[in-house]
């Protein structure tokens, strides 16, 4: 016999001595030291016998192979909806929703959420976003915004002494030193 089947009859034996609450192991009896070593000696055989007896039955396709989940139902690529890609993804954009709602509050709270979302998201650029008439910002500003947003954003996500590697240590206001020419 495959090791595999015998592992799935373990599992099996597992599955039903832990059903229902473990239901069968509180309601046995014990009548003397070795009883509950023979009464799952019992359940192990009766869920083999249970197994083969499928295994053989007519009704069920004897004789077919029987097929894993994994063949009947394909993984969803990392990039699809379901897949891993796509999880990561929408973890990390609600992570970002919060941290923008915890840092632009007041009242232009709703504005700033909408220039971030639509550069970030939607692609727009500053003079388009500029442009559309409940921003109210002009360019420089929509950019002013954006920079700003995306760093209280980096900074609650990844921690406020986040630098890139080589760049100068910032000063206390966040600002780094101009390079010389």
């Amino acid at each position: 016999m495959p090791q595999q089947v015998v592992d799935d009859l373990i599992q099996e034996t597992y599955l039903k001595l832990c059903a229902d609450k473990c239901r069968l192991l509180r309601d046995f009896s014990v009548q003397h030291p070795g009883a509950i070593i023979g009464y799952i000696k019992t359940i192990a055989v009766n869920v083999a016998h249970d197994y083969f007896k499928a295994l053989h039955s007519k009704k069920r396709g004897s004789g077919v192979t029987s097929q894993l989940i994994e063949d009947l139902e394909p993984k969803a690529h990392s990039s699809s909806l379901g897949g891993q890609d796509a999880m990561e993804r929408e973890v990390l954009l609600k992570e970002v929703y919060r941290c923008l709602e915890t840092c632009t509050a007041g009242p232009d709270q709703e504005r700033d959420c909408l220039i971030f979302w639509l550069y970030y998201q939607q692609g727009m650029s500053a003079n388009a976003i500029a442009g559309l008439p409940t921003v109210g910002l002009t360019a420089k500003g929509v950019e002013s915004a954006i920079f700003r947003l995306s760093r209280l954003v980096r900074e609650q996500i990844a921690g406020p002494n986040l630098q890139r590697p080589g760049s100068p240590p910032s000063d206390e206001k966040g600002f780094r030193p101009s390079e010389s020419y």
